[in-house]
């Protein structure tokens, strides 16, 4: 006899995505994150490599930019005797640029976890609550206040060596404090997509997991399956 839920197929299993509570397959990467994940990547590093994060104006500094590059490695002894930076300047400008290294680690991992969406427990919790993206976006509003900090210690030592009698001083950020705030915001957004995501529930993956493993030994071809759907129905027997 014909079997109304065989689907026309031997032994009245169902067609793939037919009846049965089938459900669809939801792959664990996701690159709605991705993408603010890659842009805040590329912000940071452009941040590093970009000499301007304080502009300075009325001292007697000879530089008008300053930035981490400054800092990293050899300190020009030309900065600390124009009065551009002092010690402690020097030390907030290195902390930042370890803020924003680890800032760019902490990204690139969450960027390859909503790549690849692995499966380990632990790594997938990870990144459906997007705690890379979270420690992304508290750095980057670490370094963010390191950098006022900074700025006001530049402004101090400015305002007590002017480069003339009344000079108006006054130090701005730069481009590189905006592509750090720019690189926290589009991580606040990827945060925002993996925690909005809807996602399986552990029943749910168990049936997903399954009828994996029955497409897996499937002995019929697709195409018998296509080709089997447009068959018509066995004649009735008593």
């Amino acid at each position: 006899m014909y079997a109304p839920g065989g689907a026309g197929l031997p032994g009245g299993r169902r067609r793939r995505g037919q009846g049965g509570g089938a459900l669809p397959k939801q792959p664990e990467r996701s690159l709605a994150s991705a993408l603010p994940g890659a842009l805040s990547i590329t912000a940071l590093c452009t941040a590093l490599a970009e000499p301007a994060w304080l502009h300075i104006h009325g001292g007697t500094c000879s530089r008008q930019e300053l930035g981490v590059a400054d800092v990293l490695g050899y300190v020009d002894p030309e900065l600390l005797k124009d009065f551009c930076m002092n010690p402690q300047t020097v030390l907030l400008l290195r902390v930042i640029a370890a803020f924003c290294f680890l800032g760019i680690l902490c990204s690139l991992s969450a960027f390859l976890l909503d790549v690849f969406g692995p499966k380990h427990p632990a790594l997938k919790i990870t990144r459906r609550y997007a705690f890379a993206h979270i420690l992304t976006v508290l750095q980057c509003a670490t370094v963010i206040g390191f950098c006022y900090w900074a700025s006001e210690l530049i402004l101090a030592l400015q305002q007590q060596h002017k480069k003339y009698h009344g000079s108006q001083v006054y130090v701005t950020f730069a481009v590189s404090f905006y592509l750090v705030a720019g690189a926290g915001g589009a991580s606040i957004l990827a945060t925002a997509a993996n925690l909005l995501r809807h996602y399986p529930t552990e029943e749910e993956e168990q049936a997903l997991e399954l009828l994996s493993e029955m497409e897996e030994n499937e002995p019929y071809p697709a195409e018998y399956e296509v080709i089997n759907q447009f068959q018509p129905p066995p004649a009735y027997t008593p």
